[in-house]
């Protein structure tokens, strides 16, 4: 022990000795003092109106959270994670006084200087590799690159001088706690030659010169410059959070914003959580990473629609989908566009989300607006949030070519599908259900000819594939952006698959000191092959479950086989194979624009937009083998549609700093107008299935055209203020004139405002080791909802009314002068908090969202000609909790870091001034005043009577007997949940990267109609689930399954029966991935070269029967009022990929 305690003993006073020696024969580029203590970098300028400076240790390591203050602590500051720090200039200053706990504290002359770099002692050992380590540059600002490397002692200086192979420059690149970095781009500065870091950290290069300068850079930390001056070894370090610093610039409306200045609720999303995962849409890649966004698949069709809401649910009859901005755009967001009738054959039609059009991997970043502070800047449209997504930009001095591709297969997970009865089974229950009508049983019924799974036959395994192509890179005038993109996703439904091919390029250009150019084009070709779903008796999912077991998919003779009892059922497959529906998407998608700016403080920037979507839409049912269209010879009808938007924006901006006080002001206006039009065709009578096209058709049923148009005009403002970066306060004002209001109430007024106290710059905690920021927010606005039809405040007319041959036209609606807005007041309270030099940061918030003057569709007296109109009556409030919080876990050579958000919403209808409104089928939704909306509402179901195989539903009486009475509805659901979020892990060893991502719901209920059609008991041929198998018998029989019910839809009625738990955990998204070492890649001349395998929907658990609990609305409504309704749904599937990035 003795020997032990001597040997710590001897170390520690090494460290000791090599602490002071660093200390006191430090050298920087650009000064020769040396051996003072406070000599170490001082330079000077006059221009400067703020004291600046950077405190290291012993070691050259800068030191965060080092207390700063005038003599007089008059005023105070503490230094960042880079050791920096800033105080405004005040002639008064004498001295600076700095302390940090564990440090011996000192005062240091400021002399006149204007900056200041020092260093403390004391503090924990240094390690001996950082005593003695060759060269090591510091991460400075590109301000002060000068400064980047710092010589330590005599043995750094024989390291340097050293001769490296073939004229080499060699050395490691690393974060302070993460430990080394790989895939870190170091180029030449002013050339195109460059390599990257390899899995552990290191890189080498061969100059053009000895003078010249090495370009860092890396996603998610700042870029680093550091001149060679003739060394051959150079060892970059970053503070471990100068990335996260950099990730906290988020983008806002018209804007960008520090994250610690930022008074409002945003949540970010970033490049990395994006790009591994296999998807068609970037809403899909949304999904279980934002607190306070719940992101709903309306099924697993590709390329299909989602279902987006921020902070709950804010409508009963308009839109709660978020407004989307691209590049600063707002555009057509229709996530779910389903086009005319035929298209949408009985209300089962996958839609089509338009937003698949874009390509994710172009997306650099995803911003979620979602209080008022963030949002009201986009007045009338911002109720429900607003999703800004931003592309990829070029990147000066460093050319990159890029190779993204991936294949895999698609399946549905045998363990999500019904267990349906075979013919055995089947003829059992078909027995019964005959005995019960009292009629003989056919033959066909009785057949044991075959024993058919109709899921096997209707699901398949589908491929999917992706190829991607991009280009990034420019000058210091010029930077560019271009990709090209192919992806393939077939589904697992036969006939039904999404495709696209994709091109974008982004320009920026430096056209001068106070000129600048921005250009971005996004052209698309999307193809949806859809099939019928849902709301349809030919529904794939709910045509092909239910069909019996004992009729094959074809004859011997190979024609198709057919129900010979339900005449109006189709073959599954036949269905599936012969019908046509599918939509080809043309989207052009850009803008330029031209920033000028008149002095450093004051610019002007005018943008330019368009969006502009061509849908041509088939549709085809053949004349043979498809039963319902056999009479009309088929049916074949083609539609074209165009839904063209084009925006102006035009904004002033002002930002200056004055001392301790910045402002930033902007002012602006903007118009946007969109058209819509599509023209449509419909023809009988093909005489072949082999001649899709409309021409061929016989007879002309039908042919319509139509047009739509809306315009808004706006003028905004917005006040930043900060003083001393401590005390925040922000105040938006915007006006929105919309042409689909009322002449009364046709402009609206969205003012907010927030503030903010940054706690941690205050001198009671600025020297605390536990908190390394700390923010208190709080906000107020009033935002708008303009999401719905055109012209319903208009009286309007609509052709089609002929008379005696002649065109004749009738009013479509009744118009309404004061119909206005739907208005959302949010008050929003919310925390920054970081801990442990943010090893552990923490956003929450709490929020209160009050809507009224909704707008609704209500019934009116008939005497007026009319049923319903729209009237701005209603309230609704959402009031809930978020947090999201990050973690590193473990740094170093094995990083774990953990992302974690939940949502706890509560949504109450607060005022239905017209009574109960009811929704979906057999008015299974309910809006009451003290509800959640769409609650489901019906009968409870008590149990099967032993005596008679029935099911008895509780009366309001106390007893109980049939279904009849509709007084005895009650609430029997909430498909609302009590809280969902989503989990994130990442882990990194030397090459290996593995990503865990999980997304969770609790609390919801989820009415599952599909389970309704196939255990009511009453179709005379319909197949059921194997639950019958165990179906009331006999007198006596206890059982939960009733006995058949030909005639009688008692047992099917609207009740608990088919009320199941939404709740589920799912591993949404789990990749694995491996990245080359450089040492490798440089040989063949590869920047870098990364493999990896993803499984994305792995596994799920639920008590749910139904195909998968995350449902939205029924047949793909946006409606708020109905959700959680399951009416057969595309089943999501289970995705296998492997894939490659490449780059050059």
């Amino acid at each position: 022990m003795k020997h032990l305690f001597m040997k710590h003993l001897l170390y520690a006073g090494g460290l000791a000795l090599l602490t002071f020696l660093n200390g006191q024969a430090q050298v920087l580029p650009g000064n020769t003092t040396s051996g003072s203590q406070d000599t170490l970098s001082t330079t000077s300028s006059d221009s400067a109106k703020t004291i600046q400076g950077r405190i290291i240790d012993a070691a050259n390591r800068p030191l965060p959270g080092v207390f700063v203050s005038s003599n007089d602590s008059t005023i105070t500051t503490r230094t960042d994670s880079l050791g920096e720090f800033q105080l405004p200039y005040e002639a008064e200053i004498d001295t600076l006084r700095l302390s940090k706990p564990g440090y011996n504290a000192r005062k240091v002359a400021v002399l006149g200087r204007l900056m200041i770099t020092t260093f403390l002692t004391g503090g924990p050992p240094v390690p001996q590799a950082a005593a003695t380590d060759s060269l090591t540059a510091l991460g400075q600002d590109t301000a002060a690159t000068s400064q980047g490397a710092v010589v330590q002692g005599d043995s750094a200086q024989a390291a340097v001088t050293g001769t490296g192979a073939r004229g080499e420059i060699r050395g490691n690149v690393s974060a302070k706690q993460e430990g080394p970095l790989p895939g870190v781009n170091v180029v030449i500065k002013g050339s195109t030659r460059g390599t990257n870091t390899d899995a552990q950290g290191n890189y080498a290069l061969v100059p053009l010169s000895p003078t010249d300068t090495l370009v860092f850079s890396l996603i998610g930390y700042p870029t680093r410059e550091v001149p060679l001056a003739n060394q051959t070894q150079i060892n970059l370090v970053w503070e471990e959070n100068a990335g996260q610093v950099l990730k906290e610039v988020v983008v806002i409306g018209y804007g960008t914003m520090d994250r610690k200045t930022l008074t409002s609720s945003v949540s970010s999303i970033g490049k990395r959580e994006i790009e591994n995962e296999p998807m068609p849409s970037i809403t899909q890649a949304i999904q279980g990473k934002a607190g306070g966004v719940q992101v709903t698949q309306r099924g697993g069709s590709p390329g299909g629609g989602v279902s987006i809401r921020v902070r709950g649910t804010t409508s009963i009859n308009a839109s709660s989908e978020p407004l989307y901005v691209v590049d600063g755009i707002p555009v057509n967001s229709t996530t779910n566009f389903v086009g005319g009738s035929d298209y949408n054959l009985g209300g089962g039609t996958q839609g089509i989300n338009i937003l698949a059009s874009i390509n994710p991997s172009d997306i650099e970043s995803v911003e979620i607006l979602k209080d008022a502070a963030a949002t009201a800047i986009y007045g009338s449209r911002a109720a429900n949030g607003v999703v800004l997504i931003t592309t990829r930009r070029g990147d000066a001095n460093n050319s990159t070519i890029s190779v993204n591709a991936y294949a895999g297969v698609s399946e549905v997970p045998r363990n999500r599908r019904y267990d349906m009865m075979n013919t055995q089974e089947y003829i059992s229950y078909m027995q019964d259900y005959y005995r019960y009508a009292g009629t003989p049983i056919p033959a066909s019924v009785t057949s044991t000819a075959a024993d058919v799974n109709w899921q096997d036959q209707i699901f398949r395994t589908a491929p999917i594939q992706n190829y991607e192509l991009s280009a990034r890179g420019g000058s210091d005038k010029t930077q560019y952006f271009a990709s090209v993109g192919y992806y393939n996703q077939q589904g697992t439904i036969l006939n039904s698959g999404f495709s696209r091919i994709s091109s974008r390029i982004n320009l920026d250009h430096q056209h001068s000191d106070k000129l600048k150019l921005t250009a971005n084009v996004n052209l698309t070709r999307a193809i949806n092959n859809r099939i019928q779903e849902e709301n349809s008796n030919q529904g794939a999912t709910k045509n092909g479950i239910s069909s019996p077991p004992n009729i094959p998919v074809r004859n011997p003779d190979g024609s198709w086989a057919f129900d010979p009892i339900n005449t109006r059922r189709e073959n599954p497959v036949a269905f599936l194979t012969l019908a046509k529906n599918d939509a080809e998407t043309f989207r052009i998608l850009g803008n330029v624009s031209a920033e000028y700016f008149f002095t450093p403080s004051l610019s002007f920037r005018s943008n330019w937009g368009a969006d502009m979507s061509y849908i041509n839409e088939d549709f085809f049912m053949p004349p043979r083998f498809i039963r319902n269209f056999a009479a009309t010879g088929g049916l074949g009808s083609s539609r074209v549609s165009r839904d063209q938007l084009w925006i102006n924006e035009n904004m002033l901006t002002f930002d200056k700093q004055l001392e301790s006080h910045h402002f930033n002001v902007l002012g602006g206006f903007s118009f946007q107008e969109s058209k819509f039009t599509f023209t449509e065709a419909r023809r009988n009578n093909f005489s072949s299935n082999d001649i899709p096209v409309i021409s061929a058709g016989g007879t002309i049923a039908a042919a319509s055209a139509g047009i739509e148009e809306w315009a808004i005009a706006s003028y905004f403002g917005r006040l930043n203020y900060s003083f001393k970066d401590k005390y925040l306060f922000t105040a938006n004002y915007r006006i929105d004139g919309s042409s689909r209001f009322g002449s009364n109430r046709r402009y609206g007024n969205f003012p907010s405002f927030a503030a903010a106290w940054r706690i941690s710059q205050e001198e009671f905690l600025m020297q605390s080791n536990l908190i390394s920021n700390l923010k208190l927010r709080a906000s107020w606005g009033i935002t708008g909802n303009q999401s719905i039809p055109n012209y319903v405040a208009r009286s309007v007319y609509g052709g089609g009314a002929n008379y005696i041959n002649n065109p004749g036209f009738v009013p479509g609606n009744l118009g309404d002068s004061n119909l206005g807005w739907e208005t959302t007041r949010q008050t929003d309270i919310g925390l920054d908090l970081g801990l442990f030099n943010d090893r552990i940061t923490i956003l929450a918030d709490y929020y209160i969202k009050n809507t009224s003057d909704l707008l609704i569709n209500v019934q009116i007296p008939r005497t007026s000609g009319f049923q319903t109109a729209f009237k701005n009556i209603g309230e609704i409030q959402n009031q809930g909790f978020e947090f999201e919080l990050t973690t590193n876990n473990l740094v170093g050579a094995f990083r774990w870091t953990t992302s974690l958000n939940m949502t706890f919403n509560r949504n109450k209808v607060l005022s239905l001034p017209e009574g109960d409104l009811f929704g979906g089928t057999g008015n299974v939704s309910l809006a009451r005043e003290g509800q959640p909306l769409g609650i489901f509402y019906g009968w409870e179901m008590v149990g099967v009577n032993p005596e008679t195989g029935m099911i008895d539903f509780a009366k309001r009486d106390g007893t109980v007997g049939a279904p009849t009475d509709p007084l005895d509805r009650k609430i029997i659901g909430d498909p609302n949940p009590l809280f969902f979020g989503g989990i994130t892990n990442n882990f990194n060893y030397k090459g290996f990267d593995l990503s865990i991502m999980g997304q969770f719901v609790y609390g919801n209920d989820v009415f599952n109609y599909q389970l309704a059609e196939i255990s009511d008991g009453f179709n005379a041929s319909s197949n059921g689930l194997s639950d019958w198998t165990r179906r009331w018998r006999n007198p006596g029989d206890i059982t939960d399954m009733p006995r058949p019910t030909p005639g009688s839809f008692d047992n099917a009625a609207i009740s608990t029966r088919w009320v199941q738990d939404g709740s589920f955990f799912r591993f949404r998204n789990v990749t694995l991935g491996y990245t080359f070492p450089q040492s490798m890649m440089e040989k063949i001349g590869v920047k870098n070269l990364r493999i990896y395998g993803t499984i994305q929907n792995a596994l799920l658990f639920t008590k749910y029967r139904g195909y998968d609990p995350e449902v939205a609305t029924q047949a793909g409504s946006n409606l708020g009022l109905v959700y959680g309704f399951d009416y057969g749904s595309y089943p999501q599937p289970r995705i296998f990929t492997g894939g490659i990035n490449l780059s050059f």
